[in-house]
């Protein structure tokens, strides 16, 4: 099935809200550790629940969600960034996950690739490698592998939400924020402030609060029901060369916003994601008019 005009321009425009979530980011976390942000972040999410009814899913599903998609994606994300893997290119590889997606949805939902799919795929792959290459330091071996298994999570929570099938997903958003908090803070408390919550609350400032504001309604809710109805009504193959234009938008916003030089590997590594985007989304060549 063939994704249509009005479905790729909400998938282009949540890879744009995730990617402009970086600068944002990177200008609260100069005073919020990057932990406490994020338990902050799905905590704002979920105070949504006073006015969003409950999903009609079963309560495991969305406690996988959270912690799948919420706390250990992101607590492996910053751990990896802690063992010397740069923030830049933590960015860019935990995007990988829309390989893993892909490659667990055709394990478990038996879904097939067409051969222009794993063309685009591949040449989009290789933007992402390119981008990787230039984005700094890889850190220890041990960095790497955390970061890929936070890919892994974000795989394997895609494909939790794709198996929800026809539901509302910004109920699933909303309620699914609930989970990572508290596991958050809890890691957050160890790692960032020695046990002093006092020490965590005052680092919240007005940057930090209009990033939550961003990160929390628009990337969190918004963008997961987007990626989750769109996840559920086509293909993984389909909807993953979107998602790999999100680090595409996060270097650009960064070089726009926080005034980051663009090199030429960078700019060399995003066409190629936007080519490989365009490949996927090329008609496919209708078969001929049987002659009467």
């Amino acid at each position: 099935m063939s994704m249509t005009r009005r479905d790729a321009l909400l998938a282009v425009m949540a890879a744009f809200i995730w990617g402009a979530t970086y600068p944002f980011s990177a200008i609260a976390l100069q005073d919020t550790p990057p932990i406490f942000f994020t338990a902050l972040r799905f905590a704002c999410a979920a105070c949504f629940v006073v006015v969003v009814p409950r999903p009609r899913i079963p309560a495991g599903k969305l406690i996988l969600l959270g912690l799948f998609l919420g706390a250990v994606l992101f607590a492996l994300t910053f751990i990896a960034m802690t063992q010397g893997l740069s923030a830049s290119l933590a960015s860019v590889l935990v995007h990988t996950q829309a390989f893993f997606t892909i490659l667990i949805s055709m394990a478990v939902f038996g879904e097939r690739m067409r051969r222009r799919q794993l063309l685009a795929l591949l040449i989009a792959a290789a933007g992402i490698a390119v981008l990787a290459i230039d984005r700094g330091r890889a850190g220890s071996a041990v960095a790497l592998l955390l970061i890929l298994l936070a890919a892994l999570s974000g795989g394997i929570g895609n494909n939790i939400m794709k198996s929800l099938g026809q539901t509302d997903m910004l109920r699933v958003s909303v309620w699914m924020s609930l989970v990572p908090p508290l596991p958050l803070l809890g890691l957050s408390l160890v790692l960032e402030a020695d046990g002093s919550a006092a020490d965590l609350i005052s680092t919240v400032t007005w940057p930090t609060a209009i990033a939550l504001l961003w990160s929390s309604v628009l990337a969190t809710v918004l963008v997961f029901a987007i990626w989750g109805r769109l996840l559920v009504a086509y293909s993984s193959a389909a909807v993953a060369p979107f998602f790999l234009l999100v680090p595409v938008f996060g270097v650009a916003l960064s070089a726009l916003v926080l005034g980051e030089t663009l090199s030429a590997l960078q700019i060399s590594g995003g066409l190629l994601v936007f080519a490989g985007l365009a490949l996927a989304l090329w008609p496919a060549r209708k078969p001929p008019l049987p002659v009467a």
